[in-house]
């Protein structure tokens, strides 16, 4: 190969490399010239729900108000054992069905729709079973073991068969044995001043450090679940907590607007829209709060709902920059 050809060689590759770069030529283009067509890759199949998924639920759903209105004809005449035979059986033997048609791959979503109908039916069903040992599933104790049993089962069927529905179930269990179980321990005594409101702040945030675990492992849904009840358990106890005029607590009126600043600085750093939308609402609800109580009887109502108005407005207007500026377009891990 003589030397004009070989320049010749390096002009046209740097030409194409050139039109690459401008987007102007593709690879497919380029094959072509050697006449070598590539396959188009198959696209990924998405999960989405579809109308067989939908009609399993729905028939799911029907089934279990189908099982709950048949019991409840026969409740008030029933014994107490036949009672938590026919509750904890019904669960029982939903979780069977759920479970075998779970672990067959062309039946999974059939089986699902099973399982959740175990998990809707477990608590009726540990929860007369306890009645008839003599443990009252209605009080603070009983509650206790049986949101703690309700946990074991949910947490175990979630571990083992990797089941999502019985993540959320399992929270809930142990959420109504963090209530229970404190109220068990109180109930001689008596619980201080604002015990379950500083109660259900520390829930919230138990709620927020499980919701930031789950976003490392891109369980997308159950992270955004978590953040949003959690901030609603902080940022709605601490509302309440700062009272009412003329009843004021002082100091939670003063820390609450960093709880909300807080919550915006959140949603940046982690990059999740509901920490900015809950933020938002709270800080509407704020503004309301404090035009009713500070403003209402010295400027007037049409002047303090005007003045209300134009803060939300703002507020608003600044969400809306905070999720355009900082906030990415793409789904929140």
């Amino acid at each position: 190969m003589n030397e004009t050809a070989q320049d010749k060689i390096n002009k046209t590759l740097a030409d194409l490399s050139d039109l690459a770069r401008s987007g102007l030529i593709t690879k497919e283009q380029v094959l072509k010239v050697f006449g070598e067509v590539p396959k188009a890759s198959p696209e990924p199949v998405k999960d989405r729900i579809n109308l067989q998924r939908i009609m399993y639920y729905i028939g799911g759903f029907i089934v279990l108000l189908g099982i709950v209105i048949f019991i409840a004809q026969f409740w008030d005449t029933m014994g107490q054992a036949a009672k938590a035979i026919l509750a904890l059986g019904s669960a029982v033997s939903a979780y069977a069905i759920g479970y075998y048609f779970y672990n067959n791959t062309q039946s999974k979503d059939f089986g699902h729709a099973f399982l959740v109908i175990s998990a809707a039916l477990f608590p009726l069903g540990v929860g007369t079973s306890l009645d008839t040992i003599g443990i009252h599933a209605t009080k603070s104790e009983g509650a206790s073991i049986n949101a703690a049993l309700l946990f074991i089962i949910f947490y175990i069927s979630y571990t083992f068969l990797k089941a999502a529905i019985f993540l959320p179930f399992s929270i809930m269990a142990a959420s109504v044995f963090y209530y229970a179980f404190a109220f068990f321990l109180l109930k001689n005594t008596g619980p201080p001043p604002h015990f379950y409101e500083y109660q259900t702040i520390g829930l919230g945030v138990a709620y927020l450090m499980l919701g930031y675990y789950f976003s490392q492992t891109k369980r997308e849904f159950m992270t955004n679940l978590l953040y949003f009840f959690g901030l609603i358990m902080i940022l709605g106890t601490s509302l309440a907590l700062q009272g009412f005029s003329p009843k004021i607590n002082v100091f939670w009126q003063l820390i609450y607007p960093f709880l909300l600043i807080g919550t915006f600085w959140g949603s940046i750093q982690l990059q999740n829209k509901v920490f900015l939308i809950v933020a938002t609402l709270f800080t509407f609800g704020e503004i309301i709060k404090i035009t009713t109580e500070y403003f209402s009887k010295s400027v007037g109502w049409p002047v303090s709902l005007i003045i209300a108005g134009l803060v939300i407005m703002g507020i608003g207007y600044m969400s809306f920059e905070l999720n355009k500026r900082f906030l990415r377009v793409t789904h929140n891990p």
